[in-house]
């Protein structure tokens, strides 16, 4: 049986959903004139105890601290 997990399965091991996309909106200035602009998620790589081995993954801030609070062993990079 193959080590390898994709993000995905490791993801789901660790009960998170897909990965953040960037979102879309528009900065506005006090004319009220409207540039698009991109909101991107804050990603952290992270190693994390899947399954009794260590994985690396990409982890949005927000995540880190979910898991943080769900007691899962996340180990400093």
């Amino acid at each position: 049986m193959s080590t390898y997990m994709s993000e995905e399965q490791i993801r789901a091991a660790l009960k998170l959903g897909p990965r953040p996309k960037p979102q879309f909106g528009n900065n506005r200035s006090h004319a009220l004139n409207a540039t698009k602009r991109q909101f991107k998620p804050n990603l952290q790589s992270r190693r994390v105890l899947v399954n009794g081995q260590e994985r690396k993954i990409k982890l949005s801030a927000r995540e880190i601290r979910t898991l943080n609070k769900r007691g899962r062993m996340l180990l400093a990079e």
